[in-house]
């Protein structure tokens, strides 16, 4: 192995990377999950009934219909910026909308590949790739909204990297 001094200029910028979007699948699995979670915490708002507190129960439900609203528009910008890409050397994950996180992993640090589904994302047949790496603080990497065959590609990929790496 080699250890060549690099020139900034011959690298390509993050902001250069081709990231591939997730599947529009996943934008339908992000709103039932969320829609089901404000669901049941707005039925348990209606529990402030039984201590004679309606003016409690109509604010508290007032303030989850807003912060629905407010989720729900937030996960459709959050989608459009959610993307990996594939590089010789290492994978790279792009998620969040108020604050841009990019997270790469070499293939040299890839500890475990897994394949993974939750119950919503099992209807719509969308799966997760878990990549565990050896750092402490970023344990692992999660790229969610993939159809099958992307993630059983991606898996097989890293599979055989972390294979060339061991040999």
């Amino acid at each position: 192995m080699t250890n060549y001094q690099m020139n900034l200029e011959s690298i390509t910028p993050i902001a250069q990377i081709k990231f591939e979007p997730l599947n529009i699948k996943y934008k339908k699995v992000q709103v039932i999950g969320i829609s089901l979670t404000y669901i049941v915490l707005m039925g348990l708002c209606l529990f402030l009934l039984l201590a004679d507190s309606i003016w409690w129960c109509i604010s508290a439900e007032i303030a989850l219909a807003i912060a629905l609203v407010i989720n729900l528009s937030i996960v459709s910008k959050a989608y459009q910026i959610k993307g990996y890409a594939l590089r010789e050397q290492d994978i790279t994950y792009r998620s969040g909308f108020i604050f841009t996180k990019i997270t790469t992993i070499p293939y040299s640090r890839i500890q475990q590949v897994t394949i993974k589904q939750n119950p919503i994302s099992k209807i719509c047949h969308l799966y997760t790739v878990e990549i565990v790496n050896g750092a402490q603080g970023l344990s692992s990497l999660n790229i969610p909204g993939l159809p099958e065959t992307t993630a059983k590609q991606i898996k097989s990929l890293l599979t055989e990297k972390l294979q060339q790496e061991n040999d």
